[in-house]
């Protein structure tokens, strides 16, 4: 099947996800990024989520992908006659039960596309019959992994490695970047204008390591340290988040947003951003846009973080869940303006370098086209 770039690609993105996240997030842009090149695309999602209800705000053609079977057979083979009816050359997997589905669905399907899955996280393979199956089938032509750490996962599960790419999510830099502090919207949170502000974007659970964050802010709190705490996502204005800040931190203000659409807005006025996670995570969204918008990072070595943030260079990393070595990373960016003068520049640099949303769609588009012509 020899296809060139001067033929427009029919492409299909499968994913599951009602809400939004940002796998969802990347799918999104990587469809809006290849219709610009004069692709067309499609994005099979649950009706009326966050990803479907997007795809229309932005042209995109949508096609609803509920699953509703206990099992990915039904699934998969209502999917296969979407795909012989459009007749795509590319279906992408960008979630798990999209991949079940897809995977069924190239077994049923007449027209036999290109399937290519995305994996993002860093959570263990499961080891049932099924997902071996769905792993190591010939089915998928390839893997896309976020980062070279999620690459070694597929390897050591058994996956040929020349079924595997290595694409760095990217970081929209139209909405993500270096810009002067909004002082009205800092206000309107209660911070003052010369307060440090130290920020943890990430959906609220003990995998984010909220928990971590606040232990190394109790230290520094001792230390006579005065600063705001910002903690944006899902369930970060829980009544337990809140209470967890409280039981360790008696003078400094924390403030828990929620879920929030204006992240660009939080980071143009943080200091410092925090990545404490101590498992699942693969290749931090919230450090990739920290970084966009020149903000000094700290993240916890783990998963691909340290693909992303160069100890000493444009962030510095710690030891998962060491909340001393936390607090002293903080402290040394709190009182050295030299190193985050630094790093701002630096960051800046590590994205616009290799994690950008063009970067990232143009090499998902270069290995489409190679599976094509190679298949």
């Amino acid at each position: 099947m020899n296809m060139t770039n001067s033929k427009p690609l029919k492409i299909l993105h499968i994913s599951e996800s009602y809400g939004w996240s940002g796998g969802a997030n990347q799918a999104l842009h990587l469809a809006k990024n290849l219709n610009d090149k004069g692709h067309i695309n499609y994005i099979a999602s649950p009706k009326n989520g966050s990803l479907f209800i997007k795809a229309k705000e932005n042209s995109i053609n949508t096609i609803d992908f509920t699953p509703k079977s206990k099992s990915a057979i039904l699934d998969g083979f209502k999917l296969s006659k979407i795909i012989d009816e459009i007749n795509f050359n590319i279906i992408h997997a960008h979630h798990p039960t999209a991949h079940n589905a897809s995977v069924v669905a190239k077994i049923f399907s007449k027209s036999n596309p290109i399937l290519v899955v995305s994996r993002r996280v860093t959570h263990k393979l499961p080891k049932n019959i099924f997902a071996k199956f769905k792993y190591k089938t010939k089915n998928v032509n390839a893997y896309i992994a976020v980062c070279k750490y999620v690459k070694n996962m597929l390897i050591d599960y058994g996956i040929d490695e020349k079924r595997i790419f290595v694409v760095y999510s990217g970081v929209d830099k139209n909405r993500f970047f270096k810009k002067t502090p909004d002082l009205n919207f800092k206000k309107s949170l209660g911070i003052k204008e010369n307060e440090i502000v130290i920020s943890l974007i990430g959906n609220f659970s003990h995998d984010k390591g909220q928990h971590i964050l606040i232990e190394a802010l109790a230290i520094l709190e001792k230390k006579g340290y005065r600063f705001s705490v910002i903690f944006a996502g899902r369930d970060t204005d829980s009544t337990k988040l809140k209470e967890m800040f409280l039981n360790k931190i008696s003078v400094n203000k924390g403030i828990f947003l929620g879920l929030r659409d204006d992240v660009e807005k939080i980071l143009n006025i943080t200091d410092i951003s925090i990545n404490a996670a101590i498992k699942g995570e693969a290749l931090s969204g919230s450090i990739r846009e920290s970084l966009a918008c020149g903000v000094p990072s700290i993240a916890s070595n783990i998963g691909g973080n340290s693909e992303i943030v160069k100890d000493g260079e444009n962030g510095f990393l710690f030891e998962p869940g060491n909340f001393e070595e936390l607090s002293q990373k903080i402290e040394k960016l709190i009182n050295d303006k030299k190193i985050v003068e630094k790093f701002s520049n630096n960051a800046i640099k590590t994205i616009d370098e290799n994690f950008t949303i063009e970067t990232m769609s143009q090499k998902t588009l270069d290995i489409y086209l190679n599976l094509l012509n190679k298949y």
